[in-house]
């Protein structure tokens, strides 16, 4: 499943797509960090349901991220519980759900540049 991050201005940056097995642990960060409540988190985690985060609301996550991946390295991915790991990612169904969602450091980085320069976005 893909989400797609359409940003709120026209002449800001491209859509930007994630799958949810980024989309769904990056949430779960901006949740503990209260940059989104029970209803943002709800309609940002279904496509068609609404998703809407603000221009200041993007910067507010921007500047969140800055500081978190302060503390993670390329490579490191943050898992849906908050945990960090730096082993690779595996598919194998019979596994641990923890470890199939899980937000990559490089992803986190990308959508931090996002969120500062789209001027909010919507999520389709």
């Amino acid at each position: 499943m893909t989400f797609i991050l359409i940003p709120l201005h026209a002449d800001a940056s491209d859509d930007l797509q994630i799958n949810a097995w980024n989309w769904r642990p990056t949430l779960a960060l901006l949740y503990r960090a209260r940059l989104l409540d029970d209803e943002a988190l709800e309609r940002a985690s279904a496509q068609g349901a609404g998703g809407r985060v603000t221009a200041e609301q993007a910067l507010r996550i921007a500047e969140f991220l800055d500081r978190y991946l302060a503390d993670l390295a390329p490579g490191q991915r943050v898992r849906s519980d908050g945990t960090v790991t730096s082993e690779l990612k595996t598919y194998q169904l019979d596994q641990d759900p923890r470890e199939l969602y899980s937000a990559t450091y490089e992803w986190l980085s990308q959508f931090r540049d996002f969120c500062r320069a789209g001027g909010g976005f919507t999520v389709a």
